[in-house]
């Protein structure tokens, strides 16, 4: 009888091992008599349905390094697309520093995009930082900021082309606001899925979205803007002085120390209607 339950257990060890730490596997580990039980992840995981955490870090992993390669291929292509100015063996520096001069909407196009994308590389790396695991509503929205990334290449050509402006610089700013909701988005969906490793600091379950908050609002309202003049552009380049102002206020507002003239609470006059009345101690 005992050899026939110690075979039982043996073959439900064995099943439970092949099913991933589930169901039959929490089982023998109990059967087993051990004291200390099976792992918490191991029932975590039985309970919820969700893969090994190792599983799912290694495959949060491999998306955040797919997400590099993308923006790493984005930037290389606004490289790519950066035209040569024409010059021969007898250009001499005026003509060709005239020549670059012909090409500095497309440069200019260049320049803001490479902050663009590296501004949105930067937010990325800062919401998946201490991410274990996805879920299908942050992979989705991992895919449309991919999109926008690759877009915003194409976009930098057209913004540099000429006729047009309103529309040009409409579709360019509403790919980097999609990339900014996106990254909003994401950064509130891991918190509220509690997709984060167990022991994060308190500052990564409340991440500091001013960066992207302001590319989404002052780009929306450079958008009006750009159908009466070029100078949309000049609320773009307001962008990081109005973050480091937010964040400024912030710091300040929260490190403000209280009056010099405010007593403490302990030292303050009783009210007239306390006075004269016995304690009730």
């Amino acid at each position: 009888m005992r050899g026939s339950l110690s075979g039982n257990l043996t073959d439900g060890d064995r099943t439970g091992d092949d099913a991933g730490g589930r169901g039959l596997g929490i089982q023998a580990h109990v059967g087993r008599g051990s004291r200390e039980g099976p792992p918490a992840d191991v029932i975590v995981a039985a309970v919820t349905g969700a893969d090994d955490p190792e599983v799912e870090a290694s495959a949060t992993a491999r998306v955040v390094f797919f997400s590099d390669a993308v923006v790493a291929i984005a930037i290389t292509l606004l490289a790519l697309a950066l035209p040569l100015p024409p010059s021969t063996g007898s250009t001499t520096h005026s003509q060709l520093l005239h020549a670059l001069a012909v090409y500095w909407d497309e440069y200019l196009a260049f320049i803001i995009s490479f902050a663009a994308i590296g501004n949105h590389w930067a937010a990325h790396r800062r919401v998946f930082r201490y991410v274990t695991r996805m879920n299908h509503r942050v992979g989705q929205l991992t895919l449309l900021w991919l999109l926008m990334m690759v877009l915003t290449p194409f976009a930098a050509r057209l913004l540099a082309g000429s006729g047009g402006f309103g529309v040009r610089f409409t579709l360019y700013a509403l790919i980097q606001v999609t990339a900014s909701a996106c990254l909003v988005l994401m950064s509130r969906e891991v918190v509220r899925a509690d997709l984060l490793r167990p022991d994060v600091p308190e500052t990564a379950r409340h991440p500091d979205r001013v960066a992207s908050l302001t590319i989404i609002v002052m780009f929306v309202l450079s958008v009006p803007v750009a159908f009466f003049t070029v100078w949309a552009f000049a609320l773009w380049a307001a962008v990081p002085l109005l973050i480091r102002a937010i964040r400024w206020r912030q710091a300040h507002g929260q490190d403000t120390p209280p009056p010099a003239d405010a007593e403490p609470a302990d030292r303050r006059a009783p009210r007239p209607g306390n006075l004269g009345q016995p304690s009730r101690t």
